[in-house]
């Protein structure tokens, strides 16, 4: 890998140290300065050039994120590693939206550290093991509390043809056995597939199973 020059960000010096330690053991990466909150890192990366930036999210006098939008700002080809014990998906989507290139937990540090900055260098978007599955079970809680209501806001008309089209059936099939236009059940696979957010003939059959439709 080529040469990466990396700047800490943290207002705590047990960890800055460890994360040198972790860094200092690859030879093409070096740490070209420290900064204990948002305000002195931005004055250091006006003063020094580097690739990266490694950046605590919770710092005195300016927070990461506020530090994050900055250096986006002003030093668009800096790229950023979010740092976080707040591993929770308000901050993990903000640090997204703002630019980062990604986001380590800090309970990840010690084995992650190194993946994630190879990762981040080599142009991809890094995301911690935990924070995935932070992510993830946030996905299932939304899916569940969506198809919880889902399926009452279906018309009766809607749960017909959606259990026909689970079933195999084309449009113009469901329209000679409703004896309906297949204009009616085009109209009616397109509310069905805005109300369930459904994309497609396999994530609806896959709700009117779990509902029992077919």
């Amino acid at each position: 890998m080529k040469e990466c020059r990396i700047v800490l960000a943290d207002d705590h010096s047990i960890l800055i140290e460890g994360l040198k330690f972790i860094i200092e053991k690859h030879p093409e990466w070096k740490v070209v300065g420290e900064a204990s909150n948002g305000v002195k890192l931005l004055a250091l990366l006006k003063k020094i050039d580097c690739e990266l930036v490694i950046l605590d999210i919770a710092m005195p006098e300016m927070d990461g994120l506020t530090a994050l939008k900055e250096i986006k700002s002003l030093f668009p080809h800096v790229k950023v590693l979010m740092l976080s014990m707040l591993n929770d998906y308000i901050h993990f989507e903000k640090a997204k939206t703002l630019g980062a290139a990604g986001f380590l937990s800090k309970d990840d540090i010690g084995d992650e550290l190194p993946r994630a900055i190879q990762k981040v260098m080599s142009g991809k978007i890094y995301i911690a093991p935990s924070t995935n599955a932070l992510l993830a079970e946030r996905q299932l809680q939304q899916m569940d509390s969506t198809n919880s209501q889902s399926v009452e806001i279906l018309t009766r008309r809607e749960k017909q043809i959606l259990g026909l089209i689970a079933g195999g059936m084309t449009n113009k099939k469901v329209a000679l056995d409703l004896q309906i236009s297949i204009h009616t059940v085009e109209n009616h696979r397109a509310n069905l597939s805005e109300k369930l957010g459904s994309k497609n003939v396999a994530s609806l059959v896959q709700f009117a199973i779990q509902k029992g439709l077919i």
